[in-house]
């Protein structure tokens, strides 16, 4: 009795199996293909991305040997093409590296790419922070106040790590325009901040030296009897 009991049960999920795969098997079956077809996907993507990486690695290599044999225009060109076409993670640093080449010979080129980088939303902020000091220090020179303060009076804050850098080119610029009394404010804060790096203290330090003496107020009036 307990065989024909066990055949029955048997029969019965032999049926059920049969049912079921009548039913799903072709499902299955592409699911089954599609978690093939994706892993195998992404395995490539990975080699992809890896490949393209060590690519970019050796064009990095290659503009950077440029630069220090002193090829800046050719320099350039090679770190502006990483910047364009390269992975996203050499795209950024090789767009400042470009701006940096571009410097050493057309300072007003260099500032609007520096000014890119800055502007760019999708850019590290690290790197953004980096193009706004640079630019800044670009545009005493080829710029005007006003790019210097749109590029770092966002980081000049009290507690920004960029601060000293930026108030030192806030008082160049303000130097620069003849505004001395701004100057001289941006300066002696760089000098009288106790975290500002040494060497940029001391250059505020000399500015103050040779700015003119600060305005002294006009005595006020003694009454007269």
């Amino acid at each position: 009795m307990a065989d024909i009991f066990q055949e029955v049960q048997e029969d019965l999920r032999r049926d059920r199996l049969k049912a079921f795969w009548d039913r799903y098997g072709t499902l299955l079956l592409v699911v089954g293909l599609l978690i093939v077809a994706g892993v195998g996907g992404w395995r490539g993507y990975q080699y992809l991305q890896a490949r393209a990486a060590a690519t970019a690695g050796d064009q990095y290599q290659a503009a950077t040997k440029l630069s220090t044999e002193g090829k800046a225009d050719e320099a350039r060109a090679a770190f502006g093409e990483i910047g364009s076409k390269g992975p996203t993670g050499y795209q950024t640093v090789a767009r400042l590296r470009e701006a940096d080449e571009a410097a050493k010979k057309d300072k007003a080129a260099a500032l609007k790419l520096y000014q890119a980088i800055a502007n760019d939303p999708a850019a590290d902020p690290l790197l953004k922070d980096a193009a706004r000091i640079r630019g800044a220090y670009v545009a005493v020179d080829a710029g005007k106040p006003e790019d210097v303060r749109a590029l770092v009076e966002p980081i000049a804050a009290k507690d920004g790590a960029w601060r000293s850098l930026a108030r030192e080119a806030l008082g160049l610029a303000a130097f620069k325009a003849g505004d001395m009394a701004e100057a001289r404010r941006q300066l002696e804060a760089v000098v009288s901040d106790p975290e500002a790096v040494g060497n940029v203290r001391q250059r505020a330090d000399l500015m103050l030296a040779v700015l003119p003496p600060a305005a002294q107020p006009a005595p006020a009036d003694k009454p007269t009897n």
